[in-house]
């Protein structure tokens, strides 16, 4: 009886073929898997505006939200530097900042942008607006209002430039 050892040249090619398939399919999918969503960057923006408020507001330090449009960032840190945020956050590829508004003057989207949280809870109103390039072919546009009475942000579907 001759033992057999091994796999024959063909279904090595088999099992490669299927692999690679399987590679080719899933691709595409797994290429944004590490990027943050819409969702995901609007709640970390909401949740760091509402920490920005009651750090001002309680520990009397400033905050401030730092908008970087051209590189694509954004981040809280504490002016006094008792607190660093880290690095910047990143709004991946497909969320773009397309306009800056605060005390109802557009900033230019050339150069960073700091929204400050003063000593005492006060927060200029703002707007912060994004284009989501999106999977499903047409582009989005969303809004964030951040409150000026408690820091809190609204997601705003559209351009909305002033309340009805």
């Amino acid at each position: 009886m001759k033992n057999k050892r091994g796999f024959t040249l063909i279904e090595l090619s088999v099992v490669l073929f299927v692999l690679g398939l399987i590679l080719w399919l899933a691709a595409p999918r797994l290429a944004g898997v590490g990027e943050p969503g819409r969702s995901g960057v609007f709640r970390n923006l909401a949740a760091g505006s509402e920490e920005a408020f009651d750090v001002s507001l309680f520990e009397k330090r400033e905050t401030r939200l730092v908008l970087d449009p051209s590189d694509g960032t954004y981040r809280f840190r504490v002016v006094d530097g008792k607190k660093e945020a880290g690095e910047p956050k990143s709004l991946g590829s497909r969320l773009a900042i397309t306009g800056i508004s605060v005390e109802g003057e557009a900033r230019p989207l050339d150069i960073v942008t700091e929204i400050r949280y003063l000593p005492g809870g006060r927060v200029p109103a703002a707007r912060i607006f994004f284009r989501d390039s999106g999977t499903e072919g047409e582009p989005t546009d969303w809004t964030l209002k951040i409150s000026p009475f408690d820091g809190s942000v609204d997601v705003l579907a559209g351009t909305v430039v002033k309340d009805a």
